[in-house]
């Protein structure tokens, strides 16, 4: 299972990790279209996040994630929402 008290500078750390840039660069209000990565190394990026933390964040790259504050929260709820049991039928 994956720890619900991931944090920010964890996502941070891996995506600098796995795009070669900077941790220092990795701010919350970052924009995500201004760290200047190709598109391939863009995809790397997100599918590490997906093996690493065990989720799927095709839906979490779009508006709503212009920033990387933003990723990092819909990130950590999906992974939040994953850890919850399932709703069981009465």
């Amino acid at each position: 299972m994956i720890d619900a008290l991931l944090t920010d500078d964890d996502i941070a750390s891996l995506i600098a990790s796995k795009s070669g840039l900077a941790r220092s660069v990795l701010q919350r209000s970052t924009r995500i279209c201004d760290l200047g990565l190709r598109l391939d190394a863009y995809m790397a990026v997100l599918v590490a996040i997906e093996d690493r933390f065990d989720v799927e964040i095709d839906d979490l790259v779009g508006a709503d994630c212009a920033t990387l504050g933003a990723l990092m929260d819909c990130l950590k709820a999906r992974i939040v929402e994953q850890a919850a049991p399932p709703c069981r039928a009465a």
